[in-house]
């Protein structure tokens, strides 16, 4: 009431206090508190004492109070409307007619059964044509446009918008015109004229930044890229949606905020930009949660999980994947959570958490046992196997893969009774039953071989190499990996050539075939520098420089090994790093290299700064080692009392090292006098005796990646 009071105020401080608007406003009152009829009101309106002293400046002051009100009494507001249009009429003001016919079809309800809201805005045109007020009847056309369109009337909505288009010329347009651009355009794109359509959004984006109408400017572009072609150049695709991204931004629109954000996101996502899709995705996920948009926040958060996977980032894909399943279970999608579940259960196997994913891949079975899905309960009771085969429970693991494998039979699912066949013989192997392993891993072949699923066999191919190697039938063993390589080959799988190149080479040089096994290690580091596999190139470089070793050629085992640490350096890998760093000053140690001590100082200071304590204790020991021989007793003592302590905290996997280093101490026998020598030394100058470098010739490398087990994903 008191803001009704203050508007009247407001009202009447314009004019005299008996002025004519000022009677209309105390009407509108009075028909809204029930003291006075609705045709009563508009009869005493056009009574000659309140119609003849109404001016067009009365008609602006009851339209500003109408707006006002609109808020606060919209019934008010629509009461005085109707009067304001009704006195316009009687008044033959045709200007304030059809101001006063848009502002009141703006109150009344969306809900039009007696078509009121149609007459108004046609009657509205029809005054505006006979007035030539072009801007009222533009937006009066392009109302009934866009009513016609929902109704579902795509002809007259055509015409209509066509029509106010053509009113008048594009540096005349407004909002209004704007919005009438990108309808006309949704329809035309719709029934398959394209450059037609394109045409309507470029003249709404034209408009739109010269209105400075954020909004517009957002949705204009937005349309605009959809129409671009296939092949439009990815850079210039990003830099229009970041344009309609940040005038999207500028707006209140979070739903057309998101839009923007998903579909830059993808579009950087293709362009090789992963960081940057992954802060896009980010932001959209906030906006979904900011509205609440539940399924807004289920497609960002796939996508993040993807974007993630695709990086290497395991741990946060799981994170998001986990979000997922929640989200997909409280929206009621049971299949869908049980998909995400089973899409968490892989995750956390390559994540060597065989635990964790046996709970997930549980909740997926009971979600695809609610949902009535056969093939979810299958891939979900694969999963599981695969998951209890890593936590050597055996009866288990091979009851639900079994389970699966008959599922995938019943549902004539070839492809995963492949798989499945192929998950059996590898817990098979696992569970030390050699013979039964290699006869599920042949059927498994054979399986994929039916749906030519080619990345299976050689898998599949890949296993059987290995379990024949381990048994040390090397010919069966090749045989398997060279038709895995091939396999590979064919499907361009470049990191699956160098793990078989690998398995070849280990192979070639276990059997004293040295030539063989660096020709084998040299194709791997060729296919993994052209891929862009810095890791593996690390790797191989330490596996050739082993080789190199072998044949005594020492200064290509150097060379090897500083490329190795060159690219550990450049990947920053602190892991890879410390393991090259300690290859390097071991190999240097043994050969005599002057820089031996150097070497193990800097992989020394590098296992400190990362926590590797086994690798710090190694270092020291080793370091001792050599500075107790070379004429620098109390300084290498010292390091292999470091090394003792530091070893005898690791328990039991360090027992070997501290009996290395008590026996070391024990040989350097007495403390000597300061005359002996100097207590610190950075080189050696005497080689010492090969075995008294504690670090091998393979040290730690059967675990790297490259030799890893050929592992068979559960889904």
């Amino acid at each position: 009431m008191s803001r009704r009071v203050s508007s009247l105020r407001d009202f009447v401080a314009l004019r005299r206090r008996d002025g004519a608007g000022n009677r209309v406003l105390q009407i509108a009152r009075d028909v809204t508190d029930r003291r006075r009829a609705v045709q009563g009101a508009l009869a005493e309106i056009r009574q000659p004492p309140i119609l003849d002293r109404l001016t067009a400046e009365d008609f602006r002051g009851l339209d500003e109070v109408v707006v006002e009100q609109s808020g606060e009494d919209r019934e008010y507001a629509i009461v005085l409307a109707r009067l304001t249009h009704a006195a316009a009429r009687a008044k033959g003001f045709d200007r304030q007619i059809v101001d006063a016919a848009l502002r009141l079809d703006t109150l009344l309800p969306g809900e039009d059964p007696a078509h009121e809201r149609d007459r108004l805005l046609r009657d509205a045109y029809a005054v505006a044509q006979r007035g030539g007020y072009v801007r009222g009847g533009r937006i009066a056309l392009g109302r009934l446009g866009h009513r016609a369109l929902e109704a579902a009337d795509t002809e007259r909505a055509r015409l209509l918008l066509r029509q106010q288009l053509d009113l008048g010329d594009e540096e005349e347009d407004t909002v209004a015109e704007v919005d009438a651009a990108l309808a006309l355009g949704d329809l035309l794109r719709r029934e398959g004229d394209r450059r037609a359509a394109q045409a309507l959004f470029r003249r709404a984006g034209r408009s739109a930044q010269r209105l400075d109408h954020h909004r517009g400017i957002a949705e204009a572009l937005v349309r605009q890229i959809e129409l671009m072609p296939r092949d439009t150049d990815l850079e210039t695709l990003a830099a229009l949606q970041r344009q309609a991204s940040e005038a999207a931004r500028r707006t209140v629109d979070l739903g057309l905020q998101s839009r923007i954000v998903l579909s830059l996101a993808e579009t950087l996502r293709r362009n090789g930009k992963r960081d940057e899709s992954i802060v896009q995705l980010e932001h959209g996920l906030a906006i979904a949660r900011q509205i609440g948009d539940l399924a807004l926040e289920g497609r960002c958060l796939a996508a993040l999980a993807e974007g993630e996977r695709g990086r290497g980032r395991l741990a946060a894909a799981a994170d998001h994947e986990r979000t997922l399943v929640d989200l997909e279970e409280r929206l009621g999608n049971r299949g869908a959570a049980g998909g995400w579940a089973t899409r968490l259960g892989s995750s956390l196997l390559a994540l060597d958490a065989p635990g964790e994913a046996v709970d997930a891949f549980g909740r997926a079975l009971s979600l695809a046992a609610g949902a009535g899905d056969i093939r979810l309960e299958q891939r979900a009771l694969g999963g599981l196997g695969v998951a209890q085969s890593l936590l050597d429970r055996p009866s288990e693991a091979l009851q639900n893969l079994l389970k699966a494998l008959d599922l995938a039979r019943r549902t004539v699912d070839h492809r995963h009774e492949a798989q499945w066949l192929g998950s059996i013989g590898q817990a098979l192997w696992r569970f030390d039953q050699p013979e039964d392993a290699v006869r599920a891993l042949n059927d498994g072949v054979a399986a994929a071989r039916r749906v030519d699923d080619t990345e299976l066999q050689a898998n599949l191919l890949t296993l059987l190499g290995q379990i024949h190697a381990a048994r040390g039938q090397a010919p069966r063993a090749r045989e398997f990996y060279g038709r895995a390589l091939e396999l590979n080959r064919r499907l361009g799988q470049s990191e699956e050539q160098v793990v078989l190149l690998s398995a070849l080479a280990g192979l070639a040089a276990d059997t004293g075939q040295v030539g063989s096994a660096i020709a084998l290690s040299e194709q791997a580091l060729q296919i993994a520098t052209l891929a862009g596999d810095q890791v593996a190139g690390v790797r191989l470089h330490g596996r050739l420089a082993r080789l190199a070793q072998r044949r005594n050629d020492t200064a290509l085992a150097l060379d090897h090994l500083r490329k190795a640490v060159a690219l550990a350096e450049a990947l920053d890998h602190p892991a890879l790093l410390g393991r090259a760093l300690q290859h390097l000053a071991t190999v240097q140690h043994a050969f005599g290299d002057p820089a031996a001590a150097a070497g193990y100082r800097r992989a020394l200071a590098h296992a400190a700064d990362n926590g590797d304590e086994a690798g710090e204790a190694l270092m020291q020991l080793n370091l001792g080692l050599l500075l107790s021989t070379n004429g620098h007793r109390e300084e290498g003592v010292r390091f292999l009392r470091q090394a003792s302590a530091r070893a005898a905290g690791l328990g039991a996997a360090g027992a070997p090292l501290v009996e290395r280093a008590e026996a070391a101490i024990a040989a350097a026998g007495p403390e000597r006098t300061a005359e002996s020598g100097p207590k610190t030394a950075n080189v050696h100058h005497q080689p010492p005796p090969e075995n008294d470098v504690v670090v091998g010739d393979d040290g730690a490398n059967r675990t790297d990646s490259v030799y890893r087990e050929a592992t068979l994903p559960p889904l």
